[in-house]
């Protein structure tokens, strides 16, 4: 995990909020994109892939955007936004 100072514009990261994993995105106007950490599929932890700046499930392969859209299954809905 990281902290939300630490996310470089452009990249994201895993932050912990409220004793939760939270996904946290910066675009490169420094807006943050928060999201729910867990996969949709069955709940395991996304990791943040810099090259391709996706969320990826390492359980089973699924693949999101960086704004939490679903890129690739097996899961078949989006990260859930944390407002």
């Amino acid at each position: 995990m990281t902290t939300p100072d630490k996310i470089m514009l452009g990249q994201g990261g895993i932050v912990e909020i409220n004793g939760k994993p939270v996904a946290m995105y910066k675009d490169e106007q420094g807006k943050t994109i928060t999201l729910s950490a867990k996969c949709r599929h069955l709940g395991c932890i996304v990791n943040w892939n810099s090259g391709e700046k996706t969320w990826d499930c390492p359980c089973h392969g699924s693949r999101y955007s960086a704004q939490g859209q679903v890129i690739k299954g097996p899961t078949k809905k989006d990260l859930v936004k944390i407002e």
